[in-house]
């Protein structure tokens, strides 16, 4: 079931049940959000929940005990509850079960809640541990955005993405055949003013995904450089950010707060980079802001 929020200027986002995703997000009259296809990826901004991409041999240990966790976890394709619901705000909720147990053996309550004013679209996402224990958690947001925008002739190299702020020009590459990122086999990816990436899909394609697992932003645009039009994703709570793309039809830019098994970790989930460890009844809060000027 979708759900459909509007702010008083008639700026609308849709939000699913079905994972608790993004399938729009339409301001000025145009849609930035990737609506998915077949030929190249089918989603358009799942939540990766209790892991941000894979752990090798989809298996990571947990008080010594081996749990199987796929790709990106299970929060993106389980059936999300509606908690609130108002013509600017809806709020879903997604909680543990008997199967969801057996993957990830902690109690949680994780709380998605979309709110659109004056042309800005906030997703707040709370993690609760409703356990009796310390539990630990990765959380990472997927979105993807149609590249070339919405009414736009420009084409995906007429792109950039622009950090907020100068970043460390040194990426880690992900080794497919071990499935891990290789923590000392790095390159660049940047400008020589060490905030732009100039999109180029042949580029983007050999290295897999671009990984920041150092960074200092707290915000990327997304600019077509033939219009100067400008999408801004914001974010807060997380410490990494991807970008991917299939084809070059759409970019998906990734803030994280956990990453793929790295190759200087073992398989102990608390070995995992930005792992984040929540007291029983603590919350950890993260936000994404989506605007466009």
């Amino acid at each position: 079931m979708d759900f459909t929020i509007r702010d008083k200027q008639g700026n609308s986002a849709v939000i699913r049940d079905l994972g608790g995703e993004l399938k729009s997000f339409r301001t000025g009259g145009h849609e930035y959000i990737w609506q998915g296809d077949g030929s190249h990826w089918g989603e358009s901004s799942p939540f990766l929940f209790p892991i941000a991409s894979n752990v090798r041999q989809d298996t990571i240990y947990i008080e010594g005990k081996p749990y199987h966790l796929a790709q990106h976890g299970f929060a993106r394709k389980l059936l999300w509850d509606v908690i609130k619901e108002s013509e600017e705000s809806v709020t879903l909720r997604l909680t543990d079960t008997p199967e969801t147990l057996t993957a990830y053996p902690f109690r949680f309550a994780m709380d998605a809640c979309y709110t659109i004013a004056d042309g800005v679209l906030t997703l707040e996402i709370t993690v609760r541990n409703r356990d009796t224990r310390p539990m630990p958690y990765c959380l990472g947001t997927h979105p993807g955005f149609g590249v070339p925008f919405d009414g736009s002739d420009s084409r995906f190299e007429d792109y950039s993405v622009v950090f907020e702020k100068e970043e460390e020009n040194s990426c880690p590459l992900y080794d497919g055949a071990k499935r891990e990122i290789n923590i000392e086999n790095r390159t660049s990816f940047l400008e020589p003013d060490n905030r732009t990436i100039r999109l180029d899909y042949g580029v983007i394609d050999r290295a897999g995904t671009i990984i920041f697992d150092k960074m200092d932003s707290s915000s990327v645009d997304l600019v077509d450089n033939r219009t100067g039009r400008k999408l801004t994703l914001g974010f807060e709570g997380f410490d990494y950010i991807a970008f991917w793309t299939d084809g070059g039809a759409f970019l998906c830019m990734e803030p994280w707060q956990g990453l793929s098994s790295c190759s200087d970790e073992d398989d102990n989930f608390l070995s995992k980079r930005g792992v984040q460890v929540l007291e029983p009844g603590e919350e950890g809060r993260h936000i994404l802001r989506f605007s466009v000027r």
